[in-house]
């Protein structure tokens, strides 16, 4: 169930604007020819056709409206229009699985959102990470990183159709997890914003959305009742193809019929009336995507439906051609869409051997183990590649964090040093206030002794009898200039020393704000510290790492970890080797080292010990 909900949820989201080519589609490239449009309108129309040619799986043309309108916004200096073609180029990449071509963009769109302080290029640059880890498979780390980013979404009336997409996202992770309170809220949510923007294709995928999050209580409880809601929101979603003419694409408009003849293939008796609406739909659905692309898989759904009609009426030999049109269908489209190619030949297999055609209906068993096998090694390949990309991006964030924390703490240092460097001037200054005072009272007072002094000798030659009183007093006196001179001098040498401690100071204020290559050498440390960084692997186990480092009897490096979780996937050594891009030779040296610091024989292959190591 869980996967069912995931492959919807997946289809659903892809498909927002994908109009099949009409008056609307061309009157929009008609427009963008004409002269006189303003820069504004050509942005708009911009969006509109990369968002169009983006979900028909047309990427080539998505990325050559992409690029035009990163020209203009450059030339016009537009920053969040270019942010919002950089966010548009990086969803297509993401849709190729070209995992290692977002980092690049990621990093264009912050340098451009640090370099304008643009808010709404900010909230675009964190869609395309919140889309990029959602697509790695973190769906605790997207919903985080959402919840940060919807409520400034919220403050910006003209970014409707962005806080949909937000719902939206919220909408599908809870329904992978079953969680239908939640994704009934953000369905809703999804609804009412949808119904705001005028954007019939996403109202369409949000009705249907909202039928799945009904169907969990149907499927909880099995009474019809509660199938009844489920009905009306597919209902709901066909309709606008028609109520809306043109504004509603085809390849939305075939998902719709296909989740309402799923649902409707859940009652318990199919009555005329159901069967005729089914098997209409049905035919609406492959005209429908007679001109579409990639709609291998929906053909396919359709004309199992069609099958499944033909062996309800015991007509096996119109439900063995169209299971047989239906397999033809896949095969045309590469790689061939195995999750539904299972299923059809699996269909086949019990259709022959319930025609005792025994060798056919062994056949088509062959097929399902060889699809199965298929579709499991197309899974690892994928899975790896998310798996290289998470560790890339996490090295990367784990080194950009490193790197913030240092030039905080070099920030931190230089304030340090320059408040250390305005208490030095100060001090200097009082000093310096200090020394002026003390010489002005010291020559005050030898003014006032100068006076005394005459005085004094005016007093002797008026009174002979005081002669020796004052001639000692007189030698006080010159005790006390002395003393004052020596203070003087005193005082000179403590400023003399506190300019030398001034000047050193200033010296080694210099030396750090030039010395860059501790930094440097604090960067190389950090970047040589590969021990660190966890290699996480939330696909395989959860306790994956600490259970092997327990097993091990020596220390395992990041490379031998990243070799373990290999082996573990089940990939053999060509695969590995090409994965890292080694020799086959380098890849059994390291098999034959990771025996050795795990304490195995040579007779004890790895991946049976990995295997034993999960199984406890």
């Amino acid at each position: 169930m869980k996967l069912k909900y995931a492959l919807l949820y997946g289809i659903l989201f892809i498909c927002t604007l994908y109009p099949a080519q009409n008056t609307f589609i061309d009157g929009l490239k008609k427009q963008l020819n004409e002269n006189h449009i303003s820069s504004a309108e050509k942005f708009k129309i911009y969006n509109e056709l990369t968002e169009y040619y983006r979900v028909s799986d047309q990427y080539s043309t998505a990325e050559k409206y992409v690029q035009q309108q990163l020209e203009l916004a450059k030339k016009e200096k537009d920053y969040a229009e270019e942010v919002k073609a950089l966010t548009q180029k990086g969803i297509i990449k993401l849709n190729q699985s070209e995992y290692d071509k977002i980092p690049p963009i990621l990093d264009a769109s912050h340098a451009i959102v640090q370099k304008s302080n643009n808010k709404t290029a900010e909230l675009y640059a964190s869609y395309l990470n919140i889309y990029y880890r959602n697509t790695l498979g973190e769906p605790e780390n997207t919903i985080k990183l959402i919840q940060k980013v919807l409520p400034l979404v919220e403050k910006q009336p003209s970014e409707i159709m962005l806080n949909a997409k937000l719902n939206y996202l919220l909408y599908g992770i809870y329904t992978e997890w079953n969680d239908a309170e939640n994704a009934t809220k953000y369905a809703k949510k999804s609804i009412e914003l949808a119904e705001k923007t005028g954007n019939k294709n996403l109202l369409s995928s949000a009705y249907s959305a909202l039928a799945v999050c009904y169907s969990f209580q149907y499927e909880k409880s099995g009474n019809l009742k509660d199938l009844k809601p489920v009905i009306e929101m597919c209902k709901r979603a066909v309709g606008l193809y028609h109520q809306f003419p043109g504004h509603v694409s085809a390849h939305v408009h075939a998902m719709a019929l296909l989740n309402l003849i799923n649902y409707y293939l859940n009652f318990p008796v199919i009555t005329p009336e159901i069967r005729s609406e089914i098997q209409n739909n049905a035919n609406e659905i492959l005209t429908l995507t007679q001109h579409t692309t990639l709609n291998q898989g929906i053909q396919a759904g359709a004309l199992g439906i069609l099958s499944n009609l033909a062996s309800r009426d015991q007509n096996d030999a119109l439900s063995e051609k169209y299971l047989l049109k239906s397999e033809q269908i896949l095969l045309t489209q590469q790689p061939v869409y195995y999750h539904v190619m299972i299923n059809v030949v699996k269909d086949l297999a019990r259709l022959y051997a319930k025609q005792k055609k025994y060798q056919k209906a062994y056949e088509y068993e062959s097929k399902v183990t060889e699809y199965s096998n298929l579709l499991f090694d197309e899974g690892q390949a994928e899975t790896a590649k998310r798996l290289e990309a998470q560790y890339q991006s996490q090295k990367k964030e784990s080194e950009l964090k490193s790197l913030t924390e240092k030039t905080s703490s070099l920030k931190k240092e230089k304030l340090l040093y320059i408040g250390l460097g305005i208490i030095g001037l100060i001090g200097a200054f009082f000093m310096f206030r200090s020394y002026h005072f003390k010489l002005r009272y010291s020559i005050e007072r030898e003014n006032k002794l100068d006076t005394e002094k005459h005085e004094a000798e005016m007093q002797i030659k008026l009174q002979k009898e005081e002669q020796a009183r004052l001639r000692a007093e007189q030698e006080l006196l010159t005790l006390q200039q002395q003393k004052l001179q020596s203070e003087v001098l005193a005082s000179q040498l403590h400023i003399q020393h506190k300019n030398e401690v001034l000047q050193q100071l200033q010296t080694q204020l210099s030396d750090t704000d030039i010395n860059i290559h501790q930094v440097v050498k604090g960067e190389n440390r950090v970047d040589n510290d590969f021990e660190k960084i966890r290699f996480t692997i939330q696909e395989l186990h959860p306790d994956f790492f600490k259970n092997i480092n327990e097993r091990a009897k020596q220390k395992l490096t990041a490379l031998d970890l990243k070799y373990c979780a290999y082996i573990y996937l089940g990939m053999d050594t060509k695969q590995i080797a090409n994965l890292l891009n080694v020799e086959p030779k380098s890849v059994r040296m390291t098999k034959y080292r990771l025996k050795k610091k795990f304490g195995l024989d040579e007779n004890t292959a790895l991946e049976s010990f990995f295997q034993s190591v999960f199984s406890e």
